[in-house]
């Protein structure tokens, strides 16, 4: 049994940046905590003994006569990737163990889920649940409201450009009408155009639907490569929104070809893209759900009744197999086959994991009825940890709000709203201010069409974003923790250990400098927030216990804010600096499971 497992995990090892890891994260789970913040850099300008303004350095956030605490959540995947949460429901999956918050505690992990889309709520029975918040870092799918942004700029740059020309005539309405008519006919197509590309979401399908023709090329090495990529890159160019997954599916797979045993390429091939293709990450909810924690269950009892009387571990496999819960597990694994890739994710980590317990129950055989069926589940759980393979997740794929948004009808017909107010506005800004600049066309015509797309922004605002991807590595010992005010340089701050970005538009419905009775606010700032962790310890250090035996990890987070106050530093245009503000963060772990929304 000991040989499968070395066997096993060594074809579960990482494939370049991608995506097929052979053992969970040591780091996987829900952390809960908090953030205490007791530093800001100064933004005022004071006046010393001789009246003489001395500004501070705005990189040094200096301590505050008191603290602001903010909570917490992030969610670390099996393949080790961290998302910062907003909410996060824990709910029962079994019908049964739902009636009070006490039986709840008592239930098995397998049995629970971590649901952070409210519109899931549903799937699960009614039960008294425990939800966590923060109301700290509250984030929408901003790329919605992007989506129309762009597209506003564009057609604000071409409407000045249009309406600037010095011999266009716009004395008589006649010819205004006539100028307006020619600008909208030169903006609406080439936003129409925008408006198709932003559909990300169809553009990847097409590409992953022409990708399995191309995997025995790929595998035998007379595939095209250079040409694939640029079909990749052109897909990531296309839009605003920059989706690499295309290009980065190409370059996983040709890495997982290289790195696979010798017979194994064109299975590595086939599993890596079809992690790409699972858009829905079906396969690593399947493993993280309850018809596989069903089947450990269910196949621990049958082994320990059948063990004691079998010849070999297949015929305790075989006898496991039999049962009703493994059977719709079974069935479950081929329902998220990707067929037209010929994958085998969700059927090897049935087989991994019956293998080992069957292994194990033949093994232990002469033990109580009671003390095989433990071990034998133990070694269930431990090999789905352990030897399954998990996938990183793409962190730049497009939601389901965002594609559901630019496939609506009020999305697709915006370029047309947006040409013509845009270009209205250009030609009267042009016609009737005899002290037009360039400057003032390009506002009245962005001005116009964000005027024009109210009920747009309005639906875009809608879209939601439920995590938050962090770049970089949740682990003791990532990043640089030392506290800036301890530095001899702000400068002297090493790598980070987890970034991310929250952005909040300008003309998001919800920007705190709109107000909608006001004239001249019609349009705020763009916010963006840039957070920061940075773990105390050292790289491979043990997780910290605390008292009640739950893990932690602590260290030092920062953030930087813009949009709030005016650029600060010596050259704001070209090297801003935000509001800055530090403290001390405290996570603990409170559930190990690895998957979000699972059924």
């Amino acid at each position: 049994m000991i040989k499968r497992y070395i066997l096993l995990l060594a074809c579960g090892i990482a494939f370049a940046g991608g995506y097929a890891w052979g053992q969970a994260s040591p780091y996987r789970g829900l952390w809960v905590g908090t953030v205490t913040l007791d530093a800001v850099n100064e933004v005022s300008i004071p006046l010393d003994s001789q009246n003489v303004p001395r500004a501070s350095d705005p990189l040094l956030p200096t301590p505050t006569f008191d603290t602001a605490q903010l909570r917490v959540l992030v969610h670390v995947n099996g393949a080790g990737q961290a998302f910062l949460l907003k909410d996060v429901a824990i709910l029962n999956r079994e019908e049964d163990a739902v009636s009070s918050i006490v039986a709840q505690a008592g239930a098995r992990e397998s049995d629970l889920a971590l649901v952070t889309d409210p519109r899931m709520y549903a799937e699960f029975p009614p039960q008294p649940a425990v939800r966590i918040a923060s109301a700290a870092f509250d984030f929408g799918d901003s790329r919605a409201t992007e989506a129309l942004d762009v597209m506003v700029a564009q057609a604000a740059d071409r409407a000045r450009d249009f309406a600037a020309v010095s011999t266009l005539q716009v004395g008589t309405e006649a010819q205004r009408l006539t100028a307006r008519n020619a600008a909208m006919a030169e903006i609406q197509p080439v936003l129409t155009d925008m408006a198709s590309a932003a559909d990300v979401a169809a553009r990847f399908t097409a590409f992953v639907d022409a990708f399995p023709a191309l995997l025995s090329s790929i595998v035998d090495g007379t595939a095209d490569i250079a040409t694939l990529e640029d079909d990749a890159e052109t897909i990531r160019d296309g839009s605003f929104f920059g989706d690499s997954r295309a290009l980065d599916m190409l370059r996983d797979v040709v890495a997982a070809v290289e790195a696979a045993a010798p017979g194994e390429e064109i299975a590595a091939a086939r599993n890596t893209a079809a992690a790409y293709a699972d858009v829905q990450n079906e396969y690593q909810r399947f493993i993280a759900g309850q018809l596989f924690g069903n089947l450990i269950v269910e196949g621990a009892a049958t082994a320990s009744d059948f063990a004691p009387t079998a010849d070999n571990a297949a015929a305790i496999d075989a006898e496991m197999r039999t049962g009703s819960a493994v059977q719709d597990a079974i069935t479950r694994s081929l329902q998220i086959k990707l067929h037209p890739f010929e994958e085998t994710r969700g059927e090897d980590a049935v087989d991994t994991v019956l293998l080992a317990m069957a292994e194990t129950a033949f093994a232990e055989r002469s033990r109580s009825r009671v003390a095989i069926a433990r071990l034998v589940e133990e070694a269930g759980r431990a090999v789905l940890s352990d030897l399954v393979a998990r996938y990183a997740l793409p962190t730049n794929a497009p939601t389901l709000d965002y594609t559901d948004f630019v496939r609506s009808d009020a999305f697709q017909g915006a370029p047309g709203v947006i040409a013509e107010a845009a270009a209205r506005a250009a030609i009267d800004e042009r016609a009737t201010n005899p002290l037009y600049t360039e400057l003032s066309l390009h506002t009245a015509a962005r001005l116009a069409a964000i005027a024009a797309l109210r009920s747009e922004y309005l639906l875009a605002a809608r879209a939601q974003r439920t995590e938050l991807p962090l770049e970089g590595e949740f682990a003791p010992g990532a990043g640089d923790p030392r506290r800036i005010i301890n530095l001899a340089q702000p400068t002297d701050l090493g790598d980070p250990g987890l970034t991310g970005r929250i952005y909040l538009p300008a003309s998001h419905p919800t920007n705190p400098f709109r107000h909608r009775r006001h004239p001249d606010h019609t349009e705020g700032f763009n916010i963006e927030r840039k957070i920061r962790f940075d773990f105390d310890g050292n790289t491979g250090d043990p997780l910290q216990p605390t008292r009640q035996g739950v893990d932690r990890v602590t260290g030092t987070y920062r953030e930087e804010v813009f949009g709030l106050h005016k650029p600060l530093g010596p050259d704001p245009a070209t090297d801003p600096i935000g509001l800055r503000t530090e403290g001390r963060f405290e996570l603990n772990r409170i559930s190990y499971l690895d998957t979000l929304n699972t059924r």
